[in-house]
C-alpha cells in the first residue's frame, strides 16, 4: 500500500478525511466515506523504555448503521517490522496491519481489531490444542530461516556475541555503581553472548535475594545454588538450545496475548519482544505463564487457574507432533523434548532473577523480610507489599519447576 500521502499527527487527531483516505487504500473501499472518528483508550505502559499507548478508534461511515474499529498502537522499531515484512506470511495468526510508520525506534501501526474473543480464563481443551497448533505453524513456517530473519533486523536472542566485562560495565553502570554489584566471570560473559546484559542482571537479581536469605517458600538454598551454578557457567542452559534448529519467536506467547474468538480465530498479538531462536522456547514460556488469569475481581491483579484444561505433558505432546507432521522426518523431536529442562531455566533465570534486581532501591532489611513472608495475604493488604500476595503459590511453582529442570540438565 502507498501511504506516503498519509499525515501520522492527522490520523492521531482523528482527522475524519485522513482516515478515509486510510481505508480507502484497500481496493474494495474506494468509495467510504468516514464522517467522524471516535478514541477509547485501552491501557498505556511503560517497559524495556518505551512507553506503549493503545488505543481503540471507532470509525463511523457514511450510509453504515454501526462504526467499525481498529487498534492504534505505540511501539518499537521490532514489532513494525514484523508486520511490514513478516505478518502477511503467516496469515490469521497476526492481525492485518493498516499503516505504519517508524521515527527513530518509535514506532506507530494501526491493526485491525480483535472483536469476539472471550478470556484464557474460559479456554477449554479444544481452544489451546488450537493454540498450541498456531505456535507450531508459526514456527515451521520460519524454520532455519536464520539469516533471512536476521537480515531483516531480528536478533538471534541466544548467540554467540562476543561481549567484555569493560561493555557491560560501560552499558550498565547502575548495577556496578548503584546496585549490589553483582558481576559475572569472563567465562559467563563469553558463554552468554547475546544474553550477558540479561545475565548480568540476574546475577544482581541472585544477590539481593541471598542478602534477604531467600524467600521463604519460595527460594530457598537449593533453588539460590542452582541459579549461582548457572550464571557462573551457562553452558549447560544454553548449548542444547544452541543445538537445536532455529525459528522466528514470539518472545512472550502470554496468554492474554493470544485471541480466541468465538468464529474459531485464534490471532496473536504484542510482537515487541520477536527474535531468532529455538521454538521450544516459546512453548516453554507459555506453559510457564498458563496458570496467571488476570483477576475480574478481588484485590490483586492476577490469580491463578484453578485448573488447566491440557496438562503440560499433552502440549508439549501436541507441540511436537504438529511440528513432526509440518516438518517431516527431518524433525528431531527427541532433541526439542531434551532441550525443555534447558529452556525451563533459561526462562526462569532471564525473567524472573532480573526482576529481582530492581528491588534493592526498597530492599527491606532481611529480618523484616522473613516477618513479611510469615503474614498472611489479608496481613498483607495496605503494605508496601500487597502486591507480592497474590503472586506467591505462582512463584513456588516456578522455582520449584526451575530446580527440577536444574537438576535434570
Amino acid at each position: 500500500m502507498d501511504q506516503s500521502r498519509l499525515d501520522v499527527a492527522q490520523l492521531q487527531q482523528r482527522n475524519p478525511a485522513a482516515w478515509t483516505n486510510l481505508l480507502r487504500l484497500e481496493p474494495e473501499l474506494t468509495d467510504v466515506v468516514v464522517t467522524a472518528v471516535a478514541a477509547q483508550p485501552l491501557y498505556k505502559a511503560k517497559t524495556d523504555q518505551l512507553e506503549t499507548r493503545v488505543v481503540r478508534y471507532l470509525l463511523n461511515l457514511d450510509n453504515c448503521s454501526d462504526p467499525i474499529s481498529l487498534i492504534g498502537k505505540q511501539t518499537n522499531r521490532t514489532e513494525l517490522v514484523f508486520y511490514r515484512n513478516v505478518a502477511s506470511q503467516i496469515p490469521g495468526l497476526a492481525p492485518r496491519c493498516w499503516f505504519n510508520h517508524l521515527d527513530g525506534q518509535k514506532a506507530w501501526i494501526i491493526l485491525d481489531d480483535v472483536p469476539d474473543d472471550y478470556p484464557p480464563a474460559k479456554w477449554d481443551s479444544n481452544d489451546v490444542e488450537a493454540i498450541i497448533h498456531e505456535l507450531s505453524r508459526l514456527h515451521a513456517h520460519f524454520w532455519q530461516q536464520n539469516s533471512q530473519m536476521q537480515s531483516m533486523g531480528f536478533t538471534h536472542f541466544i548467540s554467540k556475541k562476543r561481549y567484555s566485562l569493560d561493555e557491560l560495565k560501560r552499558d550498565h553502570k547502575l548495577f556496578f555503581e548503584e546496585g549490589p554489584a553483582a558481576i559475572l566471570s569472563e567465562h559467563a560473559i563469553h558463554s552468554g553472548g547475546e544474553l550477558a546484559p540479561l545475565l548480568l542482571q540476574a546475577a544482581n537479581g541472585l544477590a539481593v535475594i541471598r542478602s534477604l536469605d531467600g524467600w521463604p517458600g519460595i527460594m530457598g538454598e537449593s533453588h539460590l545454588t542452582a541459579a549461582a551454578d548457572l550464571l557462573d557457567d551457562p553452558l549447560p542452559m544454553l548449548q542444547p538450545l544452541r543445538d537445536l534448529p532455529v525459528t522466528l519467536l514470539h518472545g512472550n506467547p502470554f496468554s492474554y496475548h493470544w485471541r480466541s474468538t468465538f468464529w474459531g480465530e485464534r490471532c496473536l498479538l504484542d510482537w515487541q519482544k520477536t527474535a531468532v531462536g529455538p521454538g521450544i522456547c516459546d512453548l516453554v514460556n507459555f506453559m510457564e505463564q498458563f496458570d496467571l488469569l488476570y483477576a475480574s475481581s478481588g484485590r490483586w491483579p492476577m490469580q491463578m487457574r484453578p485448573e488447566w484444561p491440557l496438562s503440560e505433558e499433552t502440549m508439549v505432546d501436541s507441540y511436537l507432533l504438529s511440528l513432526s507432521a509440518k516438518l517431516g522426518p527431518s524433525f528431531n523431536a527427541r532433541a526439542m523434548r531434551q532441550a525443555i529442562s534447558a529452556a525451563r531455566c533459561l526462562y526462569v533465570i532471564i525473567n524472573w532473577f532480573p526482576y529481582f534486581a530492581g528491588w534493592f532501591a526498597d530492599m527491606p532489611n532481611k529480618y523484616t523480610w522473613q516477618k513479611i513472608n510469615r503474614m498472611t495475604d489479608e496481613q498483607l493488604i495496605g503494605t508496601a507489599f500487597e502486591p507480592i500476595a497474590g503472586f506467591r503459590p505462582y512463584l513456588a511453582g516456578v522455582f520449584q519447576r526451575f530446580l527440577q529442570s536444574y537438576r535434570m540438565l
